[in-house]
This record gives structure tokens, C-alpha cells and sequence, in this order.
């Protein structure tokens, strides 16, 4: 009897020691489960931060080769991007915008997004990473000594009208500081892109639209031209001026006549007219910029100036810089005095009835017609700018 109660005690001992023993077994089944899950998700995680870092070179990889693109010759006006180009083990898209149809040498500003991808370990997924880049390069408004979008006149049939060059930084203009790159351009692939009529003299290249199958036939010469006719390189669009500058001096209406004389210093400024008649003059000395709008009045043509002009005491084009904003659509010079300076409006038609520009003129239109008349470009003025794309700012999205 007692034999048999320690018999069915050993039993249940048993028992209790085997049902002990697979519950360990089954928690260190779990734990071991959770411990591989955990380090197969510790593995598919640092294989996707890899892949994800690798996205990441391929698009700043991407960006460094827009940013080489840009800087080749004629690259800031033809880069177009990259599509689908394979780099280290994926690939690389490159959007540029604006597009080489809507930019040109006065494009100051290129945004450049890089995206970069690289396949996944898990089938049909992928990792991406995507930079924006937006690139500055300093415009040189004044490459031409006359830019006229849609439209280029010279001369009006009875006295001589002439475009020529000279190099400021090599003395004053006249005697063997004369030259012929009084070049002018235009977008335009009409028949009378240019019009080069009678007395009037060219001395310098004539450039038309981009895309024009003759370029003799956009031009019709009357007069004389000393230089090629050939076209742009691509469309030449006139971006508007961003804004006026927020330390710019704010100088209101600017109306002189008679004897009147407005001295303005070395400085930028903002005046929301400009008309000078009589013998006044509005003198400039130093490095001066004025921005001009016309936010206060409807008169046409928009901008007058006559009487003694505008005087840039230094007689250096590179000192005196007008930008018109796209509120002002006519500009007229009729006074006698000479203009030493660059003038940008590109909404503009600009009419030069008389007086000499030493410098360079940018509008919609431009035309000579005066009865003493005459563009002399500064070749110095080629020279002004930084020919070379830098990064603005860059952000990963």
C-alpha cells in the first residue's frame, strides 16, 4: 500500500517536471523567435538606411553633374536634365526648370531637382531621395549694344544713323578707339526682325530668332552692315525685374524742367516716373542704379528724357545702370544730351530720336530714327558679370 502511494508520487513529480521543462522549451522558443525577428528587422533596417544613403550620393551625385552641366559653353542656356541615367548600382533623374525653351542668357536663376533611386531588397519597391538645387548666375544684360525682343530699326532714310563699339576702360570714345561690335540681336524670325534702313550703319553682327531656316531673310538691309548675319544660339527670353531692391532710396515722381538739376550720389534708387525736360538734367555720380515703374502715371510714352538727359559725370557705362519694370512700355530719348549707361526695360518699346547712347539698350523694341543719333556699345560692359553658375541654396525634400 504505501509502496504504491510513492510509486504514483514519483509519477505526478515526473510529470510535473516534463510539463516544466516544455513550457521553458516553448518560452525559449518564443524568445529565440522574437530574438531572430529582432535582428532580421535590425538587418532589413540597416540594409534599407544603406540603400537609402546610397539614393542620397546618387542624387547629390546628380546635382554636382547638373551644376558641371550648366558651366560648359552654352550649357546655362542648353542643359535640359538627365533621365534614367545608371550610377552605382541605380539611377538617376534630373529635372531642370525652367526648361532651355523658356531660358536664356538673361536667366539669372535655374532650379535643379535630383532624385536618385536604388531597387529594393523586397521585389517591385525601391528608395528614393530627392535634392533641390536652386543655381544664380550673374546676367549680363548688356552682351549686345542693341536687344530688341521683337523688334530692331536703324536709321530713317535721310541722315546717317550708326551702331559701333569702343572700350571705355581703353579712354573715351573716337580716333582708334572704335571698333565694330556694336553687334544687335533680336528673338524674332520675322521678315523685318531687323530693319536696317537707308543711312543707316551697322558696324558690328546682326543676330536673329534661334530656329531660323535663312537668317538673311529676317532682315531687311537698306542701309549697311559691316558684320555677319547669323542667329542665337536659342531663344533670348526678357525675364522681368524681380523687385525693386528693399534698400533701394525711394525718390517718388521724378519731373524736372526748365533749369531743374537732381544730383543723385552713388547709390540705388526708385522712382515711379521719370520724365526731364527743358535744360534739365538729373545728374549721377559714382556707381548708380535706378529702378523705374510707373505706378503713378498713364502718360505715354511712359519714361521722357530730354533737355540735358541724363548725366553720368564719370562718362563710364558701367556706372549708371536703368532697369524698367514691366508696368513701363514706352521709353523715348529725344534730348540732345549723350547717355552713358545701360538701359533694361523689357517690356519697353524704346524710340532714340536724338542724342548718342555710350552703353547698351534692352527693350521689346528698339529704334534709332533721330536726326543726330548713335549706340556705341562698350565692350567693357561684356565684361561685368561672373560668367559662372554658383548654388543659391540646397535642400533635400
Amino acid at each position: 500500500m504505501g509502496s504504491t502511494r510513492r510509486s504514483a508520487c514519483r509519477y505526478r513529480e515526473r510529470g510535473s517536471i516534463f510539463l516544466l521543462a516544455m513550457v521553458i522549451l516553448i518560452v525559449l522558443l518564443i524568445l529565440g523567435a522574437s530574438l531572430i525577428e529582432r535582428a532580421q528587422t535590425a538587418v532589413d533596417r540597416a540594409s534599407a538606411r544603406n540603400r537609402q544613403e546610397r539614393a542620397f550620393q546618387l542624387a547629390e551625385a546628380g546635382i554636382e553633374k547638373a551644376l558641371w552641366d550648366l558651366n560648359q559653353p552654352n550649357g546655362w542656356i542648353t542643359y535640359a536634365g538627365d533621365s534614367d541615367l545608371g550610377l552605382q548600382g541605380g539611377t538617376v533623374d534630373v529635372v531642370v526648370s525652367p526648361p532651355p525653351s523658356a531660358r536664356g542668357e538673361f536667366t539669372s536663376t535655374v532650379t535643379v531637382i535630383s532624385t536618385g533611386v536604388i531597387p529594393s531588397a523586397q521585389v517591385g519597391r525601391t528608395h528614393s531621395c530627392a535634392i533641390r538645387m536652386v543655381t544664380h548666375k550673374d546676367v549680363n544684360y548688356f552682351k549686345y549694344a542693341i536687344f530688341g525682343s521683337e523688334e530692331v530699326s536703324i536709321g530713317n532714310g535721310t541722315v546717317e544713323l550708326i551702331t559701333d563699339s569702343y572700350a571705355s576702360d581703353s579712354g573715351d570714345y573716337g580716333g582708334t578707339n572704335i571698333a565694330a561690335a556694336g553687334d544687335i540681336a533680336t528673338n524674332s524670325t520675322n521678315a523685318n526682325a531687323i530693319y536696317v534702313l537707308p543711312q543707316g550703319e551697322v558696324n558690328g553682327d546682326l543676330y536673329v530668332g534661334a530656329g531660323a531656316a535663312d537668317p538673311t531673310a529676317c532682315v531687311d538691309n537698306k542701309g549697311t552692315v559691316s558684320g555677319t548675319i547669323t542667329t542665337l544660339d536659342g531663344p533670348q527670353p526678357l525675364p522681368s525685374i524681380p523687385s525693386v531692391p528693399v534698400d533701394a532710396i525711394e525718390l517718388g515722381d521724378i519731373w524736372l524742367e526748365n533749369d531743374e538739376q537732381l544730383v543723385l550720389d552713388a547709390g540705388v534708387y526708385h522712382a515711379t516716373d521719370l520724365e526731364i525736360f527743358g535744360s534739365a538734367s538729373l545728374v549721377c555720380n559714382g556707381v548708380v542704379t535706378i529702378y523705374i515703374d510707373q505706378s503713378t502715371d498713364g502718360g505715354s510714352p511712359d519714361v521722357r528724357i530730354a533737355g540735358n538727359g541724363i548725366a553720368n559725370t564719370s562718362q563710364i557705362p558701367a556706372n549708371l545702370t536703368v532697369f524698367c519694370l514691366d508696368d513701363v512700355v514706352s521709353v523715348e530719348f529725344s534730348g540732345n544730351a549723350a547717355f552713358y549707361g545701360g538701359l533694361y526695360a523689357p517690356n519697353a518699346d524704346i524710340v532714340l530720336n536724338a542724342g548718342h547712347v555710350y552703353g547698351s539698350v534692352v527693350g521689346r523694341t528698339v529704334t534709332l530714327n533721330g536726326s543726330n543719333a548713335g549706340l556705341h556699345y562698350d565692350e567693357a560692359l561684356y565684361d561685368m558679370t561672373d560668367p559662372n553658375a554658383v548654388m543659391r541654396s540646397w535642400e533635400v525634400l
